[in-house]
């Protein structure tokens, strides 16, 4: 059976991730910025991954990622 959140778990986690942001809002550019970099010139991105992902969402990397490489689209 799906399990679906309520209004209040929805609630509950954008208002936790607008606080992980804003926490961390000095550290997320600069760190999102050296990904990109190592990413764009096709280098390991494993250890500054490492690094974004203490101060970066799951969606600013993955929006980082976008930015340098764009977005896999499947052939149907």
């Amino acid at each position: 059976e799906l399990a679906r959140a309520s209004e209040e778990e929805k609630r509950t986690q954008v208002e936790r991730l607008a606080a992980f942001h804003e926490e961390h809002r000095d550290e997320a550019e600069p760190a999102l910025a050296r990904l990109k970099d190592v990413a764009s010139s096709g280098g390991n991105t494993f250890a500054s991954l490492m690094e974004a992902v203490r101060v970066c969402s799951l969606g600013q990397i993955t929006s980082a990622f976008f930015e340098v490489g764009g977005q896999y689209r499947r052939n149907v």
